[in-house]
C-alpha cells in the first residue's frame, strides 16, 4: 500500500503540509496525476501543477468531470503511470458521483495498493474513506441530522475523515458519525495540515492539528432514539495531535513529541 494523505483544506503550496506530498512525489517515480473533479473552477489544480512542474516532476492534470471521461481508457492509462495522485477540493459528491465504480476509480485503488501516493485536500480528503461525510452543519455537540453520509472511494474502511476541522467547528458532526458506527476512527484535519497514513500509522504535519475521535471505547449513545435536541454519547476517546505527533491505529495509542523548554 502507498501513503494516503488527508489534507484539511486551505493548504499553503509552500508550507510544511504540502512539502510532505512534494517530497513523496519526488521519491515515488516522478509522474503525478491531478484530479480537479471536485471543483467547479475551470483552473482547479493549475497552480499545484505549476509548483510540481517547477520541482521537475511530470504532471498530468486530468480533465475528468463526467463518468464518460472516468471510463476513458486513455485517461485511465495515464493515471496508471502515476506514482502519485492528488484530488483537489470542492464538493466531495462530485468526486464520488463521477468516479465511483468507474475504470478510473478501480485504477486509483489498484495504483495505491501497488504503492502510489494518494492525496486529497478538503473534498479530496473526505472521499478517502469507505463511508464519508457528504455534507452537514457546524457545531461542537452531536445533533440529529448534523451530517449526511454517503459512500466514499474506499481507500480505508476503518476511518472517516472531516476537514477544515477546527476552523469550521466540526467536532459535533464527527462525534455524530461515531454514534452511528462506533467501530470507525474519526479523523478531523485542520486547514493547512495533513494526516499522513502509512499503513496503521498516522503522522501529523502542518500548522494545525489532527483531532482523532476513537469510538471503540464508546459505552453508550442514544442516536437511534433522538429526533431533535442533542445526542448523548459516553466514552469516546479524543486525541488532539499537532505536527510531529503519531497515532497508531492498531493499538489506538498516540505518541506526542516532547518539546524542550527554552532557557532564557
Amino acid at each position: 500500500m502507498g501513503l494516503l494523505m488527508a489534507m484539511g483544506g486551505a493548504v499553503a503550496l509552500d508550507g510544511a503540509a504540502m512539502a510532505v506530498f512534494l517530497d513523496a512525489c519526488a521519491a515515488n517515480g516522478q509522474n503525478v496525476a491531478i484530479l480537479p473533479t471536485a471543483s467547479a473552477l475551470p483552473d482547479a489544480g493549475a497552480e499545484l501543477a505549476a509548483v510540481l512542474t517547477e520541482r521537475g516532476l511530470r504532471v498530468n492534470l486530468l480533465p475528468v468531470h463526467s463518468r464518460e471521461q472516468a471510463n476513458d481508457p486513455e485517461l485511465v492509462a495515464v493515471l496508471r503511470q502515476a506514482g502519485a495522485i492528488f484530488m483537489t477540493g470542492g464538493n466531495q459528491l462530485r468526486l464520488t458521483a463521477c468516479l465511483g465504480g468507474t475504470l478510473l476509480h478501480q485504477a486509483m485503488l489498484q495504483a495505491w495498493r501497488a504503492g502510489a501516493v494518494v492525496a486529497g485536500t478538503s473534498a479530496g480528503a473526505a472521499v478517502l474513506s469507505a463511508i464519508m461525510i457528504a455534507y452537514g452543519r457546524s457545531g461542537s455537540a452531536p445533533r440529529p441530522g448534523l451530517a449526511q453520509f454517503a459512500p466514499g472511494l474506499g481507500f480505508r474502511e476503518d476511518l472517516i475523515f472531516d476537514q477544515h476541522f477546527r476552523q469550521r467547528n466540526r467536532l459535533g458532526r464527527l462525534l455524530y458519525a461515531l454514534a452511528f458506527n462506533p467501530g470507525l476512527l474519526g479523523v478531523g484535519v485542520d486547514e493547512n495540515t495533513v494526516a499522513v497514513l502509512d499503513g496503521q500509522m498516522v503522522r501529523v504535519v502542518g500548522a494545525g492539528a489532527v483531532t482523532i475521535a476513537d469510538g471503540q471505547s464508546l459505552k453508550a449513545n442514544n442516536v437511534a432514539e433522538i429526533t431533535n435536541g442533542l445526542v448523548a454519547i459516553s466514552g469516546v476517546m479524543l486525541h488532539v495531535l499537532t505536527s510531529g505527533s503519531v497515532f497508531d491505529v492498531q493499538t489506538r495509542t498516540a505518541s506526542i513529541p516532547v518539546v524542550p523548554l527554552s532557557v532564557e
